[in-house]
């Protein structure tokens, strides 16, 4: 439940992030036992580090929008990461291809 709720309020903010970032999404939310942490889990179609910093610079609006909506004791804090797995599936498509132009 408390994975969708983030999920419900950081999408709309994913699509204010600088267009050279591309589409951005989230892939996944953890939720640490006893709530007291969440890690979001984004990926990018380019500039996946603009992204990120653009998230961590809204970070305290996130949790205050968060705040309104649960009502917990106190409001998990918000760690964002990379995943890379999208550009790990191209690479192994590229190596199955023949096509990998770092392997030469």
């Amino acid at each position: 439940m408390l994975a969708s709720v983030i999920r419900e309020i950081i999408a709309p903010v994913l699509r204010e992030c600088p267009p050279a970032c591309g589409i951005v999404s989230i892939t996944e939310i953890e939720v640490a036992r006893g709530y007291g942490h969440v890690k979001v889990s984004v990926s990018a179609l380019r500039e996946l580090e603009t992204a990120l910093a653009f998230l961590e610079s809204r970070k305290k609006e996130l949790r205050g929008m968060l705040a309104s909506k649960l009502s917990l004791r106190s409001v998990p804090t918000i760690g964002f990461r990379m995943d890379l797995s999208g550009e790990r599936g191209d690479r192994i498509d590229r190596l199955l291809q023949g096509d990998d132009m770092t392997s030469r």
